[in-house]
C-alpha cells in the first residue's frame, strides 16, 4: 500500500493566508488605537520687507503630539504641508530683539490634521533682526584642479559672475568681503574643464545669496616643452660700462607649458636682461640674467645659466 506524503505546513497557502490575514487584523486594530509620540516639524519664520535676522534660528521644532496611529503615520511619513509658520511680516518692530514663547510657536503649528499638540520645544527663543541691505562681493573659488600627467593647468580658472549679491542683516552682511564656492576636487582633467559650482550656504535663514551657483573655466591642455634659442642680453636701467663684457651674448631657455600656448610664442615674445646696477656692484664675474616671459608658461632652465663678467682695461 503506497503511503501518502504530508505537505510541509510551510508550504500551505491557507497557513501563509492565515498569517497574513492575521497581521493585517493586528495592524488595522494597532493602528486604530491612540498614541503619543514627538514629530519634528520644520519651522518658518517670515519677517517684514525692511526686517533681516541676525542669528540663525531652529530649522525645525519637536512637537508632542497625540492621536491614532492612523493619523500619527499620515503626519509622520504623508504630511509633507505641516509647518510652524511665525507671521511676523506685519509686526512692528520697537527694537532689534524678538521673543517667541510656546504660545506663538503653538498659535503658528499648520496642518495637524486629526492630531492634538501637546507641547512643543524649544518652547521659547529669541530672533535678532535688523535692517535689510545687500551688496556685491568678489568669489572666493574653493576648488582644486588636479591635471592628468602629461597635462597642466594653463593660467587660473575663470569665475562668471566675478562678483554675486547678498542680502540680509546690514550688521552681518556689511563685514562679508566675499563669498566662498563649494569645496571641490576635480582630479585626473586632460581637457578643458567648463561646469557649475554652487556657493556655500553657511548663513542659511539669515543671508541670502544671488546667483546660488556660478560657472568655473579652466584652460587645461598637454603639456610641451620647448627651447627658444638666440635671446639677446639686454642692459636696463644704464649701458654697459667701458671696458666692461658680458659674455655669452645671448642665451637660450627652455620653457614649458600648454601645446596651444606654445604654438603660439616665438623668441620676440621672451627677453633676457641684466640691471645696471648689478654689473656696476658684482664682484664675482658670475652674473644670472632675468628672464621676462609671457604668461602661462614657465622656465625650466636658461643655457647657459650663469653669464661671465669681465673688466677688460682700455689703456
Amino acid at each position: 500500500m503506497q503511503k501518502t506524503k504530508k505537505k510541509a505546513w510551510y508550504k500551505s497557502k491557507s497557513f501563509w493566508g492565515s498569517l497574513l490575514f492575521a497581521i493585517a487584523l493586528w495592524s488595522y486594530t494597532s493602528l486604530n488605537s491612540e498614541y503619543q509620540t514627538i514629530v519634528e516639524i520644520p519651522l518658518k519664520i517670515n519677517l517684514p520687507p525692511n526686517r533681516a535676522l541676525e542669528n540663525i534660528p531652529p530649522e525645525n521644532v519637536f512637537v508632542d503630539v497625540k492621536g491614532t496611529g492612523w493619523n500619527l503615520f499620515y503626519l509622520i511619513f504623508l504630511n509633507n504641508a505641516k509647518v510652524c509658520n511665525i507671521d511676523l511680516s506685519r509686526e512692528a518692530f520697537l527694537d532689534s530683539i524678538y521673543r517667541i514663547n510656546k504660545i506663538d510657536l503653538q498659535r503658528s503649528l499648520k496642518y495637524l490634521k486629526n492630531v492634538s499638540p501637546i507641547n512643543v520645544l524649544p518652547d521659547n527663543f529669541q530672533l535678532v533682526t535688523g535692517r535689510i541691505e545687500e551688496y556685491e562681493v568678489l568669489v572666493d573659488p574653493k576648488i582644486t584642479i588636479i591635471p592628468r600627467e602629461g597635462f597642466i593647468l594653463v593660467g587660473k580658472p575663470e569665475i562668471d559672475p566675478l562678483k554675486v549679491k547678498i542680502r540680509g542683516n546690514d550688521r552681518i552682511v556689511s563685514k562679508i568681503n566675499k563669498w566662498e564656492t563649494e569645496n571641490i576636487l576635480f582630479a585626473n582633467v586632460n581637457s578643458p574643464l567648463f561646469t557649475s559650482v554652487g556657493l556655500i550656504d553657511t548663513l542659511k535663514g539669515v543671508v541670502s545669496v544671488s546667483p546660488k551657483r556660478v560657472l568655473i573655466k579652466a584652460n587645461v591642455q598637454q603639456s610641451a616643452e620647448m627651447t627658444i634659442d638666440d635671446i639677446p642680453i639686454e642692459i636696463i636701467n644704464g649701458s654697459l660700462p667701458d671696458g666692461h663684457v658680458i659674455q655669452p651674448p645671448i642665451v637660450s631657455v627652455v620653457i614649458q607649458g600648454g601645446v596651444g600656448v606654445l604654438s603660439e610664442i616665438t623668441k620676440f615674445d621672451i627677453s633676457a636682461f641684466i640691471e645696471f646696477d648689478k654689473i656696476i656692484n658684482d664682484t664675482t664675474g658670475i652674473i644670472k640674467p632675468i628672464i621676462n616671459l609671457p604668461t602661462n608658461v614657465s622656465l625650466l632652465r636658461i643655457d647657459p645659466p650663469f653669464l661671465t663678467h669681465k673688466i677688460i682695461s682700455t689703456k
